[in-house]
């Protein structure tokens, strides 16, 4: 119920301050965090990837253009036609003897495509497309993974300003007592039955009070900036009054999540799904390493056409100077080469298989330990926080008791002060032993669920 009495202090915050429940906080920070959108986009780039490697089962396309022109004609001559010319056919014996001036060929251009159907590359393209798919399932993953990181970093920043919080209640009462105390003081020193040395102690413990109220007071105002950046909220705007409003939550006995602790390995967990995904992208890349030594098998289509420019009249007369053409090809690629080197190439990709393998079975381990200490941790928080709430009840009689007692005179005011410090202290540690089972339930909820 002490949680109660900060919802007082929250309340006298300006009407335009912005406060924030846990769960707003955690909504907020699902929507705005800035690890969140960066695995969103991550997951957004795997999903490209994948429609990118789906692609490869395509036909390549290629196309090139070509195209030039002399300065001057490429050859010169002058001169009359020989009569070996006969020997090219008969319809050039007619141009025996006559006279011929030739600035010939100075320009050209080539136009090309060329379409080609992979049938078979060692099975690269379908694995490359299995990888895209795995590649995908991590970033869904670690996207997933990222989401319950956020939100126990969030929990964790809103219960420790949450204590703060408390701390600072703590202050406020404690500065009432003490004030309480100087009234009681100085009217015994009006009636002089104690000395000004008692009215310094009293003056030195509200100094500590204030020096501890600005301590608490700085640490809440960088934890109020810290959270406001994990839920996506400018620092301006989290100086102009952001705050947050501190639930009265219960502090239960921990119940175990069923097969939480059971003897087979967490497989729930993000963790160990990606490393599941990485002995499966490790398998995938083995066979791709074997795919680039085996024969590569394509049909395809080309087609050409061709123009030059230049030639005189005569000469364009018995030339053809434009050509057009296509062909149907087939390709067998075998890598015989690579196969010398291939044979460790492949070794080694194996070597990280086994690697991979490894990972996965002592990431199995550890995070069934991990799920073993945090049930641990909530148990002690837990036995803390009772233990936390014995220590106050004791502490407040004894306060109560002692301020009895000093106004009959039967206590001295350095009893009286102990009992407030220790008061203090136990009220402190109560608030941070709640905190502190908030955080480890919220810890034990992540990794066992």
């Amino acid at each position: 119920m002490r949680y109660l009495a900060i919802l007082t202090l929250t309340a006298v915050l300006s009407a335009s301050a912005q406060t924030l429940t846990l769960e707003e906080c955690l909504e907020r920070a699902r929507q705005n965090n800035h690890e969140l959108r960066n695995a969103a986009l991550e997951l957004e780039a795997s999903a490209a990837q994948k429609r990118e490697a789906f692609t490869n089962y395509f036909p390549r396309i290629s196309a090139n253009v070509m195209a030039f022109r002399c300065f001057d004609e490429m050859f010169k001559a002058d001169g009359t036609y020989p009569q070996e010319i006969a020997a090219l056919g008969a319809q050039f014996i007619p141009l025996i003897g006559t006279p011929f001036s030739v600035g010939e060929f100075n320009r050209a251009y080539a136009v090309s495509a060329t379409l080609v159907q992979p049938l078979y590359y060692g099975g690269q393209i379908v694995n490359g497309n299995k990888l895209a798919r795995v590649q995908q399932d991590v970033a869904t993953l670690k996207e997933q993974l990222t989401e319950k990181e956020v939100v126990q970093k969030v929990t964790e920043c809103y219960w420790q300003l949450a204590c703060v919080r408390y701390n600072l209640h703590t202050i406020e009462a404690a500065e009432e007592q003490v004030e309480a105390v100087m009234m009681q003081v100085n009217r015994f020193l009006e009636a002089g039955v104690t000395t000004r040395n008692a009215l310094l102690k009293v003056r030195l413990r509200q100094q500590e009070l204030s020096s501890a109220r600005l301590k608490l007071e700085n640490a809440a105002q960088v934890l109020r900036l810290l959270l406001a950046q994990q839920i996506g909220i400018a620092p301006a705007d989290a100086e102009q009054g952001f705050d947050i409003i501190v639930e009265d939550k219960p502090v239960e006995q921990p119940i175990e999540v069923v097969g939480a602790r059971l003897s087979h390995a967490p497989s729930h967990r993000e963790e160990l799904q990606l490393m599941g995904k990485a002995v499966e992208a490790q398998a995938l890349q083995v066979k791709m390493q074997r795919g680039k030594y085996l024969p590569h098998v394509g049909i395809g289509l080309a087609g050409y056409h061709t123009g030059l420019g230049g030639f005189s009249e005569s000469i364009g007369s018995y030339l053809h100077t434009n050509m057009t053409n296509g062909l149907v090809f087939g390709t067998l690629s075998v890598p015989v080469s690579d196969w010398w080197g291939g044979t460790h190439a492949l070794r080694r990709q194996k070597i990280k298989l086994r690697q991979a393998r490894e990972d996965y079975d002592n990431a199995s381990r550890m995070l069934q330990i991990d799920i073993e200490q945090a049930w641990t941790n909530l148990q002690e928080a837990y036995r803390q926080t009772l233990i936390a709430g014995a220590s106050c009840e004791e502490a407040a009689e004894n306060l109560r008791m002692s301020t009895d007692q000093y106004r009959m005179s039967t206590c001295t005011l350095t009893d009286l002060l102990e009992a407030e410090t220790l008061n203090r202290q136990a009220q402190d540690k109560l608030s941070q032993a709640k905190a502190a089972y908030q955080i480890a339930l919220a810890d034990y909820r992540r990794k066992a669920q």
